[in-house]
This record gives C-alpha cells, sequence and structure tokens, in this order.
C-alpha cells in the first residue's frame, strides 16, 4: 500500500490521457477566471495606484493574539512597530510602476518584510505565523514595491502575494526579456522531489542548485561542448537566471545529470502519473508554507499538478472552489453514504475539509484510501483524544481520526476532479 503500483493496478484505465496540453492550458485560463487570487503576470497592469498598493500590503495585519519568538519570549508592540516601519508605506507614491523579476532560487513569501519567526503556542516551531508560501525558482514576479531597508521586495506570483528577499530575485530589463526565456517549446520539468545542477567550481551561482518537483527549467538550445570545463555528454544544457552585482538579470548556463529524476516536458497527464508523483513524496517532512525545505497540505497537490503544467491557487480554500469536476458533502451526510460517494471518483483527485487538502488515492476493502501531507492524528486516551504529531507525507484511510476524534472523511466537504469539465 506504500507503492503507487499497488493502488495503479486498480486502475482499468490508468495510462489513458486525462487532458492534453492545451486543455491544460485552457483549464488554467479558466483558474484566473474564477480565482482572483491567480493571475497571468504577463497581462497585469503596468503601475498600481497609492491606494491600490496600499490595499495591498495592509492587507497583511499585525497579530492581535499573544504570539512567541522561536525562543519562548513573548513577541512586543515594539517589535510589531518596528514591521510596519520597514513596509514602506510613506514610500508609496501616487502613481508606482511595477517591474518585472524572477526567482533565481527557491525562497519564500513572508507576510512581513523579516525573516524572524513568530509562533501561536510557546516552544512551538512548526508554524511560523509570518511564513506564507514557499516560491519556486525560476518563478517570474511582479515587483510592487521596496522595504524601508531596501533587503525586501513585495512580490505578486502567479497565485500569492507577500515579500521575498531582494537577494533571491534578478530584475529584468521589462517582461518581454522574462518571458521570452519562458515561453519556450524547449525545457525539462522536475519530476522527482529535489535535485540539483553539477557542481560547477568556476560559478557558485549555478553550483548545486536545488530545484523542486514541478520546477520547470529552460534548455539551452546553444550546442555546448563544456561547461565549467566538465563535458556536457549525459547531461542537459540548461539556461539559468542568475544576478549580476547590481540585481540585475544574467543568465548562464549550467548542467543537470540526464540520470536525474527530470523530464523533457510536461509529463502525460495520466492517473497512473498522479500517483507516481505523489508517491515520490512519500516520507517528505512536513512544512507550513513549504518550510523546513518541504511542503504543506496544499502545496503537495500544487507541486504535484504541477508536473503536468497546471497552475492551481497555492490555498486549499481556494484550490476547492477553483475549476474541475466537483463532488460536494452535505454537513450531514452520513459517514457510510460519503463512502459511496467515492464509488463515482477517480484516483488522484484532491479531497478538502477546513484546513486540509488530501489526494484519493484508491478503496481497500470497501474503504477509501489517501496521501497527504498532513501534521498529526487523533488517538483515544481515556476519556480524551490526543494529538499524535506526524508531519509528514503519509498514506493512511480517511477513517484516521482527527485530533478531536471525528473521522476525516466526516469533515470531508468536498472532492475535486482537475477535469474539463464542471458540475
Amino acid at each position: 500500500m506504500l507503492h503507487a503500483d499497488y493502488w495503479i493496478r486498480k486502475i482499468h484505465d490508468a495510462d489513458k490521457v486525462i487532458m492534453t496540453k492545451n486543455e491544460i492550458s485552457e483549464f488554467n485560463q479558466k483558474i484566473i477566471e474564477r480565482i482572483n487570487k491567480v493571475y497571468n503576470l504577463e497581462k497585469y497592469k503596468e503601475s498600481l495606484t497609492k491606494d491600490e498598493l496600499m490595499e495591498y500590503i495592509s492587507e497583511y495585519k499585525v497579530p492581535t493574539k499573544e504570539r512567541y519568538f522561536a525562543n519562548g519570549n513573548a513577541v512586543a508592540k515594539d517589535f510589531y512597530d518596528s514591521l510596519i516601519e520597514n513596509t514602506n508605506l510613506v514610500g508609496i507614491k501616487k502613481i508606482n510602476p511595477v517591474k518585472y523579476g524572477i526567482t533565481v532560487r527557491n525562497t519564500s513569501i513572508r507576510t512581513f518584510p523579516t525573516d524572524i519567526g513568530i509562533y501561536s503556542i510557546k516552544g512551538d516551531i512548526e508554524f511560523d505565523r509570518f511564513q506564507e508560501t514557499g516560491c519556486q525558482a525560476i518563478e517570474p514576479v511582479i515587483i510592487l514595491h521596496t522595504s524601508y531597508d531596501g533587503k525586501w521586495f513585495f512580490v505578486q506570483m502567479y497565485n500569492y502575494r507577500g515579500w521575498v528577499k531582494k537577494d533571491d530575485i534578478a530584475i529584468a530589463k521589462d517582461k518581454k526579456e522574462i518571458f521570452d526565456y519562458l515561453d519556450t517549446k524547449d525545457f525539462i520539468v522536475v519530476t522527482g522531489n529535489h535535485i540539483r545542477t553539477q557542481f560547477n567550481p568556476f560559478d557558485k551561482d549555478i553550483s548545486e542548485l536545488e530545484f523542486d518537483m514541478g520546477t520547470r527549467i529552460p534548455l539551452e538550445n546553444n550546442k555546448l561542448v563544456s561547461i565549467g570545463n566538465q563535458n556536457t555528454f549525459g547531461n542537459h544544457v540548461v539556461k539559468l537566471p542568475t544576478r549580476d552585482v547590481n540585481g540585475n538579470l544574467v543568465f548562464k548556463d549550467a548542467l543537470v545529470s540526464m540520470l536525474q529524476d527530470v523530464n523533457i516536458g510536461y509529463l502525460p497527464y495520466t492517473r497512473a502519473n498522479i500517483l507516481r508523483q505523489a508517491f515520490k513524496l512519500l516520507g517528505d517532512r512536513y512544512g507550513w508554507g513549504d518550510s523546513f525545505n518541504g511542503r504543506d497540505c496544499s502545496s503537495f497537490i500544487m507541486y504535484v499538478y504541477k508536473t503536468f503544467g497546471f497552475r492551481l491557487p497555492r490555498n486549499a480554500d481556494e484550490q476547492e472552489g477553483g475549476v474541475g469536476l466537483s463532488y460536494k458533502f452535505g454537513e450531514d451526510t452520513k459517514a457510510q453514504d460519503r463512502i459511496k460517494l467515492f464509488n463515482e471518483v477517480k484516483p488522484g483527485a484532491a479531497i478538502y475539509m477546513p484546513g486540509h487538502a488530501m489526494m484519493y488515492i484508491g478503496t481497500e476493502n470497501g474503504i477509501p484510501y489517501i496521501i497527504h501531507d498532513f501534521s498529526g492524528y487523533g488517538v483515544k486516551k481515556g476519556n480524551e483524544y490526543k494529538f499524535v504529531p506526524v508531519n509528514e507525507v503519509g498514506v493512511t484511510s480517511t477513517l484516521l481520526l482527527t485530533s478531536s476524534g471525528t473521522p476525516f472523511i466526516e469533515k470531508f466537504t468536498s472532492i475535486l476532479q482537475f477535469e474539463d469539465k464542471i458540475r
């Protein structure tokens, strides 16, 4: 049960293509039209008014409840005041032209321009409340604003907004430079959990650079014999964005071994491939907002589907409200009726409940099973239910108990198959 093939053998049309690449592109456009937090960055407005930019930055509020630093000390008001000052609201002009950039490495989008984490529970280090999401390398971003200390950009990526370290972004001359680079037919997609470029003793910017599942990496069209004094034989020659001394975009060539888990172009969108991709992350460390070099529940879904070319919303509630073939659970739907509904559902579908996203993989002895990136579950001890931490990607029954003692399946609100059909 801990291997994808176990579940794939249960699917009679496992290798049938669900949607073509063109259909997936059209599907992505429908997501943009339906979800107001997903953008086509090529069509983003050229400038923001003061009111627009103020509203975006001010969407993030300082906590009103007690919060703690990683060392257990309570967060004081002067710390929050310094964060607000660093958002540089005074630097916002009447009209604010946008700039285009691209991430040069995996990075994080933060609530405020700071690396310092804060936590809801004293002693906790799992859930940094200032960690919004990860942002993969080679992602285009719109640069909207700069922090007061000049070390952070407030950016818009295709499905999220927030603060990113300035040093992780290369600034382009214009959007044409970015999208001429990205809109290439020749690219590889990272299909493994993580991969690295080859070691390059002459250029640390491109040496052993890590990329995660779903990252789309353009290939170099020019035929090169050697890079970094290494022959290119046995490697994919990739073209990577880097920063010059002024932070401007410069492209450099690097090598990715052909033995790395990558695919030339997007993977065919089949149920077998969905499950194979999901099971490559089995046992991977849970990371709230993609912290700890990991993923959380909704980004687990997002990055698996990114290998097929999907550009899904980031958060579970936004994914749930997106496009596809949806099955809804009523609040009063009994457990047995919930189980029966899975007779209509195809493996690889995403399942949602308040605060959590999962993937359906099939049934065993009439019980639906899921693979998900989850923090833990509940177990009864005496008259109470205790939380058991897991913090990894695992395969479980849908009858697994939550920390309140309610089975997961009884909290499900909907199932969504990412197909070009709408109920």
